[in-house]
């Protein structure tokens, strides 16, 4: 090679450097973000109360996260919203089957949100998106009842939503009660809750009609760090990520679900499991960041 050919390749190789330096810092300064999930990989953008129809919902990148939830201060790290209504007490507006068609098997009746034909009917998911947030809500079921609140929800492959669920069930009278962690109030398979002190003035239903007393949930989405209330008293909290999730998971049903605990924006969702249910009261906090 002769000294100007050897001259022009430096100079071609040094102007295809720093090309390949311009088009990296360009892109370090988007502000969407690639996720992979197990279905596919998607340009997410960090929206808050999107449309579900708009927005699937993302995988969480992984954080350096406290092994002790007990030191976590929701208010000193997060600024509270005012309630959302997502349920108007009225109509189904605001909710959707679990293809984002118009549900099935659900009415509305005395200002509650009734499962009357679980046989025929599915899901109940919100048509919105939400992240980090306080999710209150209230709920009664009859003889039998297994049902749960699910959220940081994904389809890792198209169909059937899967994700974290507070459970909902008739403990006193079904296998599921005798496991720790798939009693009432517990992260389902995963983690179990401490018992209410409440629990007694709640008696086990006679009949598979819902009726009695509502009880009263509560589920806060901070980030990686959890929080599962019932009868008004803190029984769970957890930060995803942390050694004692970690042992957790790999124990549980949900081992081999890559994103399981790490979507970040996705629907809540309402479970149909083959038994009536009713929830009212169902509202919503956003939180954000200080």
């Amino acid at each position: 090679m002769t000294r100007k050919s050897n001259f022009k390749a430096r100079v071609a190789f040094s102007f295809a450097l720093a090309s390949i330096t311009f088009f990296a810092l360009s892109c370090s300064r988007n502000t969407n973000f690639i996720v992979e999930t197990d279905s596919d990989v998607v340009s997410v953008d960090a929206n808050v109360g999107s449309s579900a129809a708009d927005v699937q919902s993302s995988a969480e990148v992984p954080q350096t996260v406290s092994e002790e939830p007990s030191d976590f201060d929701l208010e000193a790290l997060y600024n509270v919203s005012e309630e959302i209504e997502l349920f108007n007490g009225q109509d189904l507006v605001g909710w959707t089957d679990e293809n984002g068609a118009e549900p099935k098997g659900w009415i509305v009746k005395d200002g509650a949100l009734c499962l009357t034909d679980p046989q025929n009917g599915g899901d109940l998911i919100t048509a919105n998106v939400y992240d980090n947030y306080i999710f209150s809500f209230e709920w009664r079921f009859g003889l039998d009842c297994n049902s749960g609140v699910k959220y940081k929800i994904e389809q890792p492959n198209g169909k059937g939503w899967i994700g974290l669920e507070y459970q909902i069930q008739d403990d006193a009278h079904v296998e599921d009660g005798k496991i720790e962690d798939r009693k009432i109030a517990s992260l389902f398979d995963v983690l179990p809750a401490s018992p209410s002190s409440k629990a007694d003035a709640y008696p086990a239903p006679a009949e598979v009609a819902p009726s009695g007393e509502f009880r009263s949930g509560k589920i806060v989405v901070a980030g990686n760090h959890i929080e599962h209330w019932i009868d008004g008293e803190k029984v769970l909290s957890f930060n995803v990520g942390s050694d004692k999730w970690n042992a957790a998971k790999a124990d549980s049903k949900f081992k081999n679900q890559k994103n399981f605990g790490l979507v970040v924006s996705s629907p809540i969702l309402l479970q149909c499991h083959g038994y009536p249910v009713e929830f009212r009261n169902l509202k919503l906090q956003k939180l954000t960041g200080k």
